[in-house]
């Protein structure tokens, strides 16, 4: 098999634990995108993010798209626009943010510039560590976005106890069954998206936009909001680090882990043949 696009999750995966790529890593992009492969970067996280992530890197390669918020957005970094876009009806974000304080969960959601809450809380300040961006703290967040007619693409969950996380999950599932879709992409985010958006959607929608057989794909991650993504590409891998159910569904599991440059591993499987990596 001759891989065309690598989709890859960034925390966790090609990021290390301290959101970094060593210089082995570099020198495997390089050389794939430099025989005419694509690498497109798939995240949870909002789009600011993850472009100001990809800048800081030096992540700059032609023809480079990323799917954002969990596959409800897929942006062309060369257009500078997007081309797939899922987003929250109003009324589910209302109804979302109302459940998640019956059970004293923080949640938020974003506009295209800040973090939105109707709180302050440890769990937002700890969330900004990684995640770069400002915050506005609004009475009621679904009338907020009302007033500047926006509807999101995604709410996120924060909760340390996943006991009480499950259940907010479970109780989301209930009221809201058919309407949303609510994954974890850590054991303490959980993440509300459209019942449509998913990581694994967005890769069948973006190889067919550049009419790439799927088959000839490769992704990598490393928790549950992956697992549609490694099922969709042609062949789904799984970090060493990654969760049970996240391994069980790829159909490779790689030996080294994030902080051990576990990537590299499908460069000289599936990537770049002619390449040997001392991993």
């Amino acid at each position: 098999m001759k891989c065309k696009i690598l989709f890859t999750d960034m925390d966790g995966t090609l990021l290390n634990d301290e959101k970094k790529i060593s210089q082995k890593v570099y020198q495997a992009i390089d050389r794939f995108t430099g025989a005419g492969g694509s690498v497109v970067l798939s995240s949870g996280r909002p789009l600011k993010s993850i472009l100001e992530t990809k800048n800081s890197l030096g992540l700059h390669y032609p023809g480079m798209f990323v799917i954002a918020y969990n596959g409800a957005l897929v942006y062309d970094c060369q257009a500078d626009t997007p081309i797939f876009e899922k987003k929250l009806s109003l009324d589910y974000v209302n109804q979302s943010m109302n459940i998640a304080n019956e059970f004293g969960i923080h949640c938020q959601t974003y506009s295209d510039t800040h973090i939105l809450v109707e709180r302050d809380s440890r769990e937002l300040q700890a969330y900004r560590k990684h995640i770069h961006l400002p915050y506005m703290v609004v009475e009621h967040v679904a009338e907020y976005l009302k007033s500047i007619d926006m509807e999101p693409y995604k709410l996120i969950a924060i909760e340390t106890v996943p006991e009480k996380l499950e259940a907010l999950k479970q109780e989301l599932s209930r009221r809201l069954h058919g309407k949303i879709h609510a994954l974890y992409s850590a054991k303490n985010y959980l993440e509300i998206i459209h019942k449509e958006a998913s990581k694994g959607n967005a890769v069948a929608f973006l190889c067919d936009y550049l009419k790439i057989p799927i088959e000839e794909t490769v992704a990598v991650g490393d928790a549950a909001n992956d697992i549609s993504m490694l099922k969709a590409a042609g062949v789904g891998v799984a970090m060493k680090n990654a969760t049970w159910d996240t391994k069980q569904a790829a159909d490779y599991v790689t030996d080294h882990t994030n902080n051990e440059d576990g990537i590299l591993e499908l460069f000289a499987r599936w990537l770049d043949e002619t390449a040997f990596f001392n991993i």
